[in-house]
């Protein structure tokens, strides 16, 4: 008969599972991506091995960040909070996230910070009633902006983000009405669910989410030609953002105190 497996032994035996390293190698940021060229680009940046699972993984020690392809949709975004929620060191997770955009002067390869995104997903009401909003770290995303805007010379776009579960949604008219009315910025999969369960599970999180098409414009959608110049143009930059965020957490220590976000289950 098995080990029999509290809460937080099964979290974190899962998160050795699907990334194939021990939980002594996660460093204290956390970077969340759905594909292998921001890890693989990871890698060859920091000089570190990847660590292959079902969620490739790569650790950086000198840096304190470890990133993590966690696949695409709001399930597998729910599991990697979940699971991340159970380490004793985590100071913070950021999103590099992928989003389509809907403001008429969305541009591709356009930086948005969220301030918030609605809740069309099946995931998070697991974690929060479905009244409380989906809203990141504050601090987190006051130094995301802070660094962008210094390493741009261009403030990122900010708004309120649409996540949903419906693939297929540029061409259900109902419910692109429905993003027109709300002033959505733009739509994505996975962010309303990672500020969920960050919130409940006491993670801070935040998201620094590239523009990579215009669904709702004539020949807008992503495409498989589109979706790899975009690897080849945007990936490195929204990377090395990204790491300059984690640092900067980093230094700004006591402004950032993640012991504010306390998890329930940890105690």
């Amino acid at each position: 008969m098995g080990t029999l497996l509290r809460p937080d032994s099964y979290a974190r035996h899962t998160l050795e599972r699907y990334t194939g390293s021990s939980v002594k190698d996660f460093r204290s940021n956390i970077l969340l991506c759905n594909f292998n060229r921001y890890i693989d680009s990871f890698a060859q940046h920091t000089g570190n091995e990847i660590q292959t699972g079902y969620w490739d993984v790569v650790h950086d020690e000198a840096r304190d960040v470890s990133i993590i392809n966690h696949g695409v949709g709001s399930p597998s975004a729910g599991i990697i909070m979940h699971c991340l929620s159970y380490l004793d060191n985590i100071n913070s997770v950021l999103m590099l996230g992928m989003c389509g955009g809907i403001e008429d002067n969305c541009e591709i390869g356009d930086l948005i910070v969220p301030t918030a995104s609605i809740r069309d997903e099946g995931t998070s009401r697991h974690y929060l009633p479905q009244d409380v909003p989906a809203i990141p770290c504050v601090e987190l995303s006051r130094i995301s902006e802070q660094v962008v805007t210094k390493s741009t010379g261009k403030r990122p776009r900010s708004g309120i983000m649409l996540t949903t579960d419906y693939r297929m949604w540029e061409f259900d008219q109902e419910f692109i009405d429905y993003i027109f009315k709300h002033r959505i910025i733009a739509v994505d999969m996975e962010i309303a669910t990672l500020f969920s369960v960050g919130y409940a599970l006491g993670v801070p999180t935040g998201a620094l989410m590239l523009v990579s098409d215009l669904p709702l414009r004539k020949g807008g959608i992503k495409s498989k030609a589109s979706a790899q110049e975009i690897f080849s143009v945007y990936t490195n930059e929204h990377l090395k953002m990204g790491v300059r965020i984690c640092e900067e957490i980093n230094h700004q220590k006591e402004t950032f105190d993640s012991a504010n976000y306390n998890p329930p289950c940890a105690t």
